[in-house]
């Protein structure tokens, strides 16, 4: 997958579901720098965008809400796991940590 192609996901994604560019790359290859380096340019590896990818095709399936008091709650239903958070990318955030945490136990 070519560079362009790969930011139209990227871009479609965030249009979406409101993620920025630094939860993106944390979710995908845990740089939070990756989406501004390749909006400037730089080159991508097909491995890291297969990564980018597949991460982009997780967080599209991640379900989302927002309660009356402002929090944001977020369901992933391959994991059938939930974290909540004041905004999307603080949920985002607390869900990945909760899925990171599994992994490694």
């Amino acid at each position: 997958m070519d560079r362009t192609a790969l930011i139209a996901m990227i871009d479609q994604l965030q249009a979406t579901h409101k993620i920025p560019d630094t939860t993106i790359g944390l979710g995908a290859v845990n740089d939070a720098n990756f989406v501004r380096r390749l909006r400037g340019g730089r080159r991508v590896w097909p491995e890291t965008a297969a990564k980018v990818v597949s991460y982009i095709h997780r967080m599209s399936a991640i379900q989302s809400v927002r309660t009356q008091d402002g929090t944001v709650i977020v369901f992933d239903p391959v994991t059938k796991k939930s974290a909540s958070g004041r905004t999307l990318a603080d949920a985002l955030a607390e869900l990945r940590r909760l899925l990171t945490a599994k992994e490694a136990a």
